[in-house]
């Protein structure tokens, strides 16, 4: 074998670098347009009280479309939260933001969901975000979770065709609006029947700044519904307190 020249190693490490730069701005490209494509979906907001006032800003930070929906979209109130959220914000009424979009977040209380769920026309292939809870409070302001199975599961069987994911209805929505306020890393339980979409879901939430601890199917929303009762009891009993689950170490 002939003996290279400093002249030959020059030249290979330059055509050795030059690939290696080709390949890293194709990963770098890839990666980009991954991030572009979970940043186009357009995020129906349903109901502008404090978790749509929460959720709705963060997802926008995220660089989605969100869209609130009201009954009155040109109420001040409704068009200051439009306001204070980046983006291509908007407000329409509720059946007209649920057209529009990927994802509709049911944001309302417990008791108007069932209608409003009803008056947004088809969602079939939708993913619908139910943060919503079922409680029922005793005169000393204890919680009891109001219903046999979940909301979770009762929203799924209102819309047999969307992909329901229970998500963000263990923690207050102060928190939902500045994560950093609870002072340290927060988990937020999911549960769905359909992985792509809980995955689409799980994105939201690592993006606002949050850990997903994954709970199986929409029967699993049952057991995060009683999640909510626990936090909340125990902060009336004066021992307050966020979800946080360890993760065991993996040897």
């Amino acid at each position: 074998m002939d003996s290279l020249t400093s002249d030959d190693l020059m030249n290979t490490f330059k055509r050795m670098f030059s690939r290696g730069l080709i390949l890293g701005l194709l990963v770098l490209f890839c990666s980009f347009a991954g991030s572009a494509q979970v940043a186009a979906e357009t995020i129906a907001v349903i109901g502008t009280g404090n978790v749509g006032g929460a959720l709705g800003p963060q997802f926008a930070k995220l660089g989605h479309d969100v869209i609130y929906g009201s009954r009155e979209p040109e109420r001040e109130d409704v068009q200051a939260l439009v306001s204070s959220s980046s983006g291509n914000a908007a407000a329409m009424l509720p059946v007209e933001a649920a057209a529009a979009a990927d994802i509709v977040v049911i944001a309302t209380k417990w008791a108007d969901t069932e209608v409003a769920l009803k008056s947004l026309g088809d969602l079939s292939g939708k993913i619908i975000l139910d943060p919503t809870n079922a409680v029922r409070r005793d005169a000393a302001g204890i919680r009891y979770h109001d219903v046999e199975t979940s909301t979770g599961e009762m929203i799924q069987g209102w819309a047999p065709d969307a992909m329901v994911v229970k998500a963000f209805n263990t923690l207050g929505s102060a928190t939902m609006a500045d994560p950093a306020s609870a002072g340290g890393p927060m988990s937020i339980p999911i549960a769905g029947n359909d992985a792509s979409a809980k995955a689409r879901i799980a994105s939201l939430v690592t993006g606002i700044g949050f850990e997903v601890v994954d709970m199986g199917d929409i029967t699993a929303a049952h057991a995060i519904e009683q999640m909510l009762i626990v936090r909340g009891n125990a902060a009336v009993l004066g021992s307050p307190f966020n979800y946080y689950f360890r993760p065991v170490p993996q040897n």
